[in-house]
């Protein structure tokens, strides 16, 4: 049996959606996130995905991977998590975040007392200086108390100027924490003035790269950052991100640089589930020994990232991955080909991270190369993050009839996939009878996202639509763009040769 070809952004839009491999994070690290995401009633995803952000700001500019001489990578992570309204993504961000907003209030307390001391040092240096001035003295001046600066840890602004005045105050670098990710996109590429987009700026805060911001107004006319590290966190509905991405940033590079997690809708349910008070101390005492890590020292007494090589063996894991990595680049379209260029970088950086969680997690030798264990973990979660980048790249290319039959597909899905053509017009507000329902539901058999099966009853049989499982209908996506015609309800393992469980 033929079906019609589906369109290729409906198939990787929907559908398809691969467990987050929460196996591959570090120990510590994992048992949160599967503690926290059940007691919130989320994806781990949606956990982990800001989770690593705030790792990486733990880290800083402290510490870089060096792949080779003329090749680092920071712990930088730009992290989008995508879901509709009343999917909790709300509650995971600040799960993953309590534990940097925890610590940036302790700073912000410190520095009210500090400001308050420096105040009356201020004061006593007046009196100190006037009467110095006075007495025609000799002696040196009083020296005047300099102003405390506060730690940042997080920040919401999303400014350039006002990131660049936090930077460079301080060396390893912020996290910027928006619960909702729409505004910042928005504003990005917006005129300041006459000044440019701030575009530029955010591309060089995702590599570390200097900073120079020129104002007109302020004591400092020019700031300069040499080292500007930004990692990004937030949260965006799926429609939001399709209107605020746009055209102009698939081809700007912006997106590419965003890791994106989108999971299936799911059913939440009340649960009496916290996480367990070890689990969450152990977590605490991460982001405390990442925090407290010393930076290296320059011949001229500068601060400046301490370099991890890898070791032979991950060295060969690593070329592998990356020999592998260029050659899938090749078959992609444009936008996607940029986003998985970037996902090199992503593979260095979550190595960089679990590397050194395993080492304040008690591996004394983990602190002082990356190694193959971390190195294959970070591939395998990079891996993960490109089959989510095809899923998301696929609202991009959507048409209004696109969206309607993905979000079709969704609310069946939701619903235990299979029903009847009067239970989908009772059901759905989008059909006022059930024979637009029924119209509905035959498009999407056409298309091979399903099939209709007649279930035999006491009195009448009852017609019903029953929805094939995501890797049938990519499976046969797959096979439809390639030319090749499968029946829709065969399973993926018998279509790739494998036996059936």
């Amino acid at each position: 049996m033929d079906y019609a070809k589906p369109s290729p952004a409906r198939h990787r839009a929907f559908g398809g959606y691969r467990p987050f491999p929460d196996h591959a994070l570090p120990g510590p690290v994992r048992d949160y996130v599967l503690g926290a995401s059940k007691a919130i009633g989320c994806d781990p995803a949606f956990v982990a995905l800001p989770l690593l952000a705030s790792l990486a700001r733990a880290i800083g500019t402290r510490r870089v991977i060096r792949l080779k001489n003329t090749w680092t990578e920071p712990a930088i992570i730009w992290a989008a998590i995508i879901g509709k309204s009343g999917s909790h993504k709300t509650p995971a961000l600040q799960s993953a975040m309590q534990f940097l907003d925890c610590r940036q209030a302790e700073a912000i307390a410190k520095h009210t007392e500090e400001l308050a001391s420096h105040e009356r040092d201020t004061t006593q240096y007046e009196r100190d200086h006037a009467h110095w001035k006075k007495s025609n003295s000799t002696d040196q001046p009083p020296e005047k108390p300099e102003e405390p600066t506060c730690t940042r840890l997080t920040t919401s602004d999303c400014t350039i100027e006002a990131l660049a005045a936090l930077l460079a105050v301080q060396f390893d670098g912020l996290l910027v924490s928006r619960d909702e990710l729409a505004g910042w996109l928005g504003g990005i590429a917006e005129y300041k003035g006459g000044k440019g987009s701030d575009l530029g700026h955010w591309l060089a805060c995702w590599s570390a790269q200097p900073l120079t911001v020129d104002r007109k107004t302020g004591t400092t006319k020019m700031i300069h950052v040499p080292r500007a590290t930004v990692s990004l966190v937030g949260g965006i509905q799926p429609g939001v991100l399709r209107e605020a991405i746009g055209r102009e940033h698939l081809q700007d590079g912006l997106c590419a640089r965003l890791l994106m997690a989108m999971p299936e809708t799911r059913p939440v349910t009340w649960t009496d589930a916290t996480v367990d008070a070890d689990v969450e101390h152990q977590i605490s005492v991460v982001f405390d020994r990442l925090l407290a890590l010393e930076p290296a020292t320059n011949e001229h007494g500068k601060l400046e990232p301490f370099p991890l090589d890898l070791t032979p063996e991950a060295k060969a894991v690593w070329v592998e991955y990356y020999n592998r990595h260029r050659a899938e680049l090749v078959d992609f379209d444009d936008d996607l080909a940029a986003a998985w260029s970037k996902l090199e970088a992503y593979t260095a950086r979550f190595a960089l991270i679990f590397q050194l969680c395993d080492w304040v997690a008690g591996d004394d030798m983990a602190g002082h190369a990356v190694d193959e264990l971390s190195m294959r973990a970070a591939i395998e979660l990079s891996d993960w993050f490109g089959g989510e980048a095809k899923r998301v790249y696929g609202l991009f290319v959507e048409s209004v009839e696109d969206r309607e039959q993905r979000e079709l597909l969704e609310w069946i899905h939701r619903k235990g996939g299979r029903l009847t053509a009067r239970e989908l017009q009772q059901g759905s507000r989008r059909f006022d009878r059930s024979e637009e329902a029924g119209s509905a539901l035959n498009d999407l058999a056409s298309a091979g996202f399903g099939r209709w099966e007649v279930v035999p009853t006491e009195g009448r049989p009852r017609r019903e639509f029953i929805l094939s499982t995501p890797s049938t209908y990519t499976e046969a996506c797959s096979s439809a763009d390639s030319g090749t015609s499968v029946y829709v309800d065969t399973p993926l393992n018998q279509l790739n040769g494998e036996p059936q469980p």
